[in-house]
């Protein structure tokens, strides 16, 4: 048995999985084998087995304890692990050759099973080599356009490029984008965006007509968000701070990481969030939420009719936590103290809120509310620095609001 079946057998999941097969023909397939060659372990295994699917996975599900999913598409069963490990069981299109001829690229259309070893009928492993992104045919993209999306995202996996026959078929089919689900569009969006040269293959899809099918954006505003992205992932090699880097790689929401989000929001800047201008695209609430303050705060941010000094105080408070957000993209770490001592004081101000009542002798309301925005805009600004300035200030306020009421009248 050569290197990669040593190193595929090593794994305690796959050596028992094969054992278990017992006279049935079992392969692995697809984006493992392909990962393995890159030196990289994947959570999720794909296996063509031949018959008894149903009793296989039965089988190995009462010494893996997992869950059992069936899916009526494709006669797949999944088991799904505890630790997120998962593995697919479906029957061969065919036979195997015909199998891995109806897949979307080369390197995933590779099998590998003890007694066979490699079965690489297109040269998957060429490619993975030479970091090509080749379909196995243009029907094979035409038959699920998420396909398209996918090239782009296998392409900055692994740094590579796209064959000239591949990506002309990708302009080609572009407009079938619109037939997919947008929960698949957004998987599929999500992991390019998570990549670390997403910059790259954004603009590609761009110039392939491909992004401006889910991002409704001008074409120069786009051109230009890419632009930042590009910036962005300058910035994350070689001047974010640690604490800050160390973010980059967690998951914010829908299995998008915190980088991801951070070029989410830069192309979604312009757009507003709404069911048409997003229908492409399924976010959670957290995202949309975080993504509505991140351009509460940049519409402040780019005003440049006021000094930024001027505007710290309104643009934290717009952006509450996406503060961090735009502090990143527009680079601007020296700001990060300030939006430190903002949150200081948000979190315990010189007068507490019942203070401000009794002082004022006014209850909750609109008024209080902005009492309680400029008492804090001041603190910051260091315009009241202790208790005794607070009071007068609070009060000043009340008697300002209530002299323009009376005049108004």
């Amino acid at each position: 048995m050569n290197v990669l079946g040593k190193r595929i057998l090593k794994d305690k999941y796959n050596s028992i999985i094969f054992k278990k097969s017992r006279g049935r023909e079992l392969y692995l397939v697809g984006g493992y084998i392909r990962d393995i060659f890159r030196g990289i372990y994947s959570n999720d295994r794909d296996f063509i087995v031949d018959k008894e699917i149903d009793k296989f996975v039965e089988e190995l599900n009462k010494i893996f304890h997992g869950t059992i999913i069936s899916f009526k598409k494709g006669n797949l069963k999944r088991i799904v692990l505890k630790n997120g490990t998962t593995f697919d069981f479906s029957k061969p299109q065919g036979t195997l050759h015909e199998d891995l001829s109806k897949r979307d690229f080369t390197i995933n259309s590779i099998a590998w099973s003890p007694l066979m070893g490699i079965i690489d009928p297109y040269n998957g492993l060429n490619d993975i080599g030479k970091r090509i992104i080749k379909c196995i045919s243009i029907e094979n993209l035409n038959s699920d356009p998420l396909r398209i999306i996918r090239a782009y995202r296998f392409a900055a996996e692994l740094n590579g490029s796209i064959e000239t026959n591949t990506r002309n078929a990708l302009k080609l089919l572009n407009s079938s984008i619109n037939t997919l689900s947008s929960e698949r569009i957004t998987l599929e969006v999500f992991n390019l965006l998570n990549s670390e040269h997403a910059a790259k293959y954004l603009e590609m899809a761009f110039y392939d007509s491909v992004l401006r099918k889910v991002f409704y954006n001008s074409y120069k505003t786009l051109q230009n968000n890419l632009r930042v992205i590009y910036k962005l992932e300058r910035t994350i090699k070689s001047s974010i701070p640690n604490n800050l880097k160390a973010l980059l790689n967690k998951t914010f929401s829908q299995n998008l990481s915190y980088k991801g989000l951070l070029c989410l929001e830069i192309l979604m800047r312009n757009i507003r969030i709404s069911k048409s201008n997003c229908y492409l695209l399924k976010l959670s609430n957290h995202i949309k939420k975080r993504i509505e303050l991140f351009q509460r705060g940049d519409t402040v941010y780019k005003n440049k009719d006021i000094n930024l000094q001027k505007k710290l105080f309104d643009i934290f408070n717009n952006a509450k936590a996406a503060s961090i957000d735009l502090i990143i993209i527009e680079r601007k770490f020296d700001l990060l103290n300030d939006y430190r001592r903002y949150l200081r004081i948000n979190k315990k101000s010189v007068l507490k809120t019942n203070e401000i009542i009794n002082i004022c002798d006014i209850h909750q309301g609109k008024m209080l509310g902005y009492i309680i925005k400029e008492l804090r805009r001041a603190e910051f600004e260091r315009r009241v620095k202790n208790r005794n300035m607070a009071i007068t200030y609070v009060k000043n306020i009340k008697d300002n609001i209530l002299h323009n009421i009376s005049y108004q009248t």
